[in-house]
C-alpha cells in the first residue's frame, strides 16, 4: 500500500514554495545551458510560471510543486513553459487511465524483487558526457511467468526512481539492450495494445531525454513485434535508435569503465545491480507519494487524444495562455 502521507507535499497552492539551489557539478551546468537553456534566471522564472499555472487550473486537484519534479517537465521540454504543462498533464493523465501499469510502484512487492533480480535492467553508471547508461538483458524478462504489464510496471518503477535524479533529468540516457538469448515467449506475450501502453510511456508520458539507443541481437521471430513497439515511438526517438546483428558489434558503444565483463569490461553487473536497488530503496516512498496526486480524470481522458500517439498540446498551450492571462 502506498504510504499514508507523501514525502513531497501534493497541496498544488502551498503558501510558499521550496527555494532551489543548483548544486550539481560544472558539467552538468553547462549541459543544462547548451542543451536545456536553462540559467538561474530562467529557471526561477518558468518555476515561477509553471506553479501559478498548476495552482489556477480548475482541472488538477493534488500535485507536486516541488522544484526537483517540475524540472523534470521543465527540463525535458527546454524550459518552454507551455509544453512542460502539457507534458505534466499527459503524465499525470497516462498514470491515472492505467494505474495497473504506472500506480502502486512499490520495489517490495514480490513481483518486481523477481524481476529485478533476473538482471533484466542494470544502471552501470554515467558516462564521460554526462548520461546515464543503462543496460537490459531482453531474455532475462520471464516470457510466461510475468505479464507485460507486470514487467512495464518495474520499468516504470526505474523510470520514476531515476527522475527523481538531477543528473538523469540534465544528462539524460543512453540505452544498450541485448536481445540475445531471448525466446518466442519474450515476444509473443506482447499484444498491439499492450505495446502501444509501453511504448506511449517511453516516448510520450515519462519526460525521458534520450541520447543514442543501441539493441544487438534481435532475432527474426521477435522482429515483427519490435517494429510494431517502434511504430508508437515519436520520430525524434527513432532517430536514436541502432540495432546490430549481434552483440558484438554493440560492444564499441560501451565506454571502458561502463563496459559490463560478460563483453570483457571491468563492470561486475551484481554490484550495480546493489547500486541500483539501493537507489529504489531510497526513493520508495517518494515513487509512491507520486499516487497522492489527483486530477480530474473525466476532463482529461474526454480531451486528450489517447487513440492517437500525439496528445492535443494546441489546446493544453492556448489553456496555458488563457490561464495565466487571468
Amino acid at each position: 500500500m502506498a504510504p499514508s502521507h507523501a514525502p513531497y507535499s501534493v497541496n498544488k497552492s502551498p503558501k510558499e514554495y521550496d527555494e532551489y539551489k543548483f548544486t550539481l557539478p560544472a558539467l552538468y551546468r553547462e549541459l543544462a545551458k547548451e542543451e536545456l537553456r536553462e540559467d538561474d534566471v530562467v529557471r526561477e522564472k518558468a518555476l515561477t510560471e509553471m506553479r501559478h499555472w498548476i495552482a489556477v487550473n480548475p482541472y488538477i486537484f493534488k500535485c507536486r510543486t516541488d522544484a526537483k519534479f517540475l524540472l523534470r517537465f521543465l527540463r525535458f521540454r527546454q524550459f518552454s513553459v507551455p509544453m512542460a504543462c502539457e507534458a505534466l498533464e499527459r503524465y499525470l493523465t497516462v498514470r491515472e487511465l492505467y494505474p495497473s501499469w504506472f500506480k502502486n510502484l512499490d520495489c517490495n512487492e514480490s513481483t518486481m524483487k523477481e524481476i529485478f533480480h533476473s538482471g533484466t535492467f542494470t544502471l552501470l553508471g554515467w558516462d564521460a558526457a554526462g548520461r546515464m547508461v543503462g543496460f537490459s538483458r531482453f531474455s532475462r524478462f520471464d516470457g510466461e511467468k510475468h505479464s507485460p504489464a507486470q514487467d512495464a510496471r518495474f520499468m516504470a518503477l526505474v523510470m520514476e526512481t531515476m527522475l527523481e535524479c538531477e543528473e538523469f533529468q540534465v544528462g539524460g540516457c543512453h540505452v544498450l539492450i541485448d536481445f540475445e538469448g531471448s525466446t518466442v515467449a519474450n515476444f509473443e506475450k506482447w499484444s498491439t495494445t499492450d505495446l502501444k501502453i509501453m511504448m506511449d510511456a517511453y516516448s510520450h508520458t515519462y519526460p525521458l531525454r534520450y541520447a543514442d539507443i543501441h539493441s544487438a541481437g534481435l532475432p527474426k521471430y521477435g522482429s515483427s513485434v519490435i517494429e510494431t513497439f517502434l511504430s508508437f515511438a515519436n520520430p525524434k526517438m527513432r532517430e536514436k535508435i541502432s540495432c546490430f546483428s549481434t552483440a558484438a558489434e554493440m560492444e564499441k558503444y560501451f565506454e571502458a569503465p561502463l563496459k559490463p565483463a560478460l563483453y570483457g569490461g571491468t563492470v561486475d553487473l551484481e554490484l550495480a545491480n546493489r547500486a541500483l536497488w539501493k537507489r529504489m530503496e531510497d526513493q520508495r516512498e517518494v515513487v509512491l507519494g507520486l499516487d497522492q496526486m489527483e486530477i480530474d480524470l473525466d476532463y482529461y481522458s474526454s480531451r486528450w487524444n489517447f487513440e492517437g500517439n500525439t496528445p492535443d498540446e494546441i489546446a493544453a498551450g492556448a489553456m496555458f495562455k488563457r490561464l495565466t492571462m487571468n
